[in-house]
């Protein structure tokens, strides 16, 4: 195991560093897909960094293309897990977030997405956890805010309700469920139900498919702010870009042009006989009309008069 200097834009940051702070390359994108729950993940460790800006936050890695990102203390790891790791071999999914606490560290929450989540879906956890880290620099435990838990799934349910998704309650359960279907967000109460994960989140496969297309869950001890800053994200309606060849089959219906395609040039249409006769007609009439002067009338004739005689002087008379 390897760790990476924390200054991520120094002469020591590595490729990856480098790759994972920058983003992902979307030079390449060629479609919009909406809704951005159907995008699809991506394989390497790009988008879902991008937030962590604070200095606060350190990197490491490993040779087996894990990458993680802690604060100091390691209060707050989010990890992409593409192998089994030693820093967390218990890991569930590709990502992970943990939130620990005390001395021996214990874990207080923690959250996963599988490999097709969107990455600017976990951009956004992410990124509420930076504004964490940020709003409490300089108090004694600055990150206090990102491990206490504040339960009140009510302001969850209202991300949903603004974006018009169905939202229903039947003893233990709570769901959410989007117009088309496709997404459905259930919370089950632990208190009652004795389940840590208490948050759900599945995406169907358009295509039918029995295998989710992705998941994401988040436990009971969850800031109820993480949470949100989840729906938020996956209730957004904006697009986000992607290759088309990075679609699957089933998702790629909901893909349109990044670029709309260049016009193709139309033949030039081939004169019919019968126009070409008009067109020589029209031609003929319209010589004709510049031949004749201006001041013929085709009625009159014009009558040139005669030049005047030259006159010759008298000679003198003697």
């Amino acid at each position: 195991m390897t760790s990476t200097p924390p200054d991520t834009t120094g002469p020591g940051t590595s490729a990856l560093e480098r790759h994972v702070r920058e983003g992902r390359d979307t030079s390449g994108d060629d479609v919009l897909v909406a809704p951005r729950y159907l995008a699809g993940g991506s394989w390497s460790p790009t988008d879902a960094f991008v937030p962590l800006t604070h200095h606060y936050w350190h990197d490491m890695n490993d040779e087996l293309g894990n990458f993680y990102i802690t604060t100091m203390g390691s209060q707050l790891r989010v990890a992409f897990v593409p192998e089994a790791s030693e820093l967390m071999p218990d890991a569930t999914a590709l990502w992970q977030i943990r939130a620990r606490d005390g001395w021996p560290p214990r874990e207080v929450w923690s959250a996963a997405f599988t490999d097709d989540t969107p990455p600017e879906i976990i951009a956004a956890v992410t990124a509420e956890l930076d504004a964490t880290v940020t709003a409490d620099h300089g108090r004694e435990r600055y990150i206090d805010r990102g491990i206490t838990h504040d339960e009140d799934p009510a302001q969850v349910w209202e991300v949903f309700r603004a974006a018009k998704w169905q939202v229903t309650a039947s003893g233990f359960l709570a769901h959410a469920q989007s117009s088309d279907e496709l997404v459905r967000v259930a919370y089950r109460d632990p208190r009652r139900v004795g389940r840590d994960e208490a948050w759900l989140a599945t995406v169907r496969d358009p295509g039918g498919a029995r295998r989710p297309l992705w998941e994401a869950w988040f436990h009971s001890a969850t800031p109820t702010r993480v949470v949100r800053a989840f729906a938020a994200a996956l209730t957004d309606p904006a697009p986000v870009s992607r290759e088309a060849e990075s679609l699957t089959a089933s998702c790629r219906p909901y893909a349109t042009p990044l670029h709309p395609p260049a016009p193709v040039p139309q033949p030039a249409a081939v004169p019919t006989p019968l126009e070409l006769a008009h067109r020589l007609r029209n031609r003929a009439t319209a010589l004709q009309a510049v031949s004749v002067p201006r001041w013929f009338t085709g009625t009159t004739t014009r009558t040139i008069p005669p030049a005047p005689l030259a006159t010759v002087p008298a000679r003198p008379v003697r």
